[in-house]
């Protein structure tokens, strides 16, 4: 029995000395699936470099060309807008000056007949208190006057 227990020893020493299988499969699929994921990026970069060289040698300079072609007539087109922004502008800051002068014109009357009114109520006023104070005076002096020959025609007697 000691034979067996050292022999199953010894084999376990060296399955686990030189059996170094399970560690080379893991690190085996590692690699591999390291060099997919590496194939895949390259793939991506080629597809990349293969879009930029279209964009470079096609895309642009038909766009470039395009925008050469049309520059001119947007430019113009932006100048007309500009043109007919700046007339609409034009027009409306003139109505509003003409109504704003219309409107001050009124305003300016409306002062006028306010201040003219206010003038006109203070005088009738002032002319009905001078009437009265000059009445309550005649009737005063009236009366005074009357007193006065009251007493004379007494003191005659």
């Amino acid at each position: 029995m000691t034979c067996e227990h050292v022999f199953k020893d010894v084999t376990d020493i060296y399955c686990r000395l030189f059996n170094h299988k399970a560690a080379l499969q893991g690190l085996n699929q590692n690699f591999v699936k390291e060099f997919e994921e590496k194939r895949d990026e390259t793939l991506s970069l080629s597809r990349s470099l293969e879009w930029v060289k279209d964009c470079t040698e096609r895309v642009y300079p038909s766009t470039q060309q395009g925008l050469e072609d049309n520059i001119q007539k947007v430019k113009e087109a932006v100048e007309k807008a500009s043109k007919s922004c700046q007339r609409i502008l034009q027009d409306e800051a003139d109505k509003k000056m003409g109504w704003l002068g219309q409107e001050r014109a009124r305003r300016l009357q409306e002062w006028k007949d306010f201040t003219e009114n206010q003038t006109q109520a203070r005088r009738k006023h002032a002319d009905g208190e001078f009437e009265v104070r000059a009445d309550d005076l005649r009737r005063h002096y009236a009366d005074l006057e009357e007193k006065l020959n009251q007493g004379a025609v007494g003191r005659v007697l």
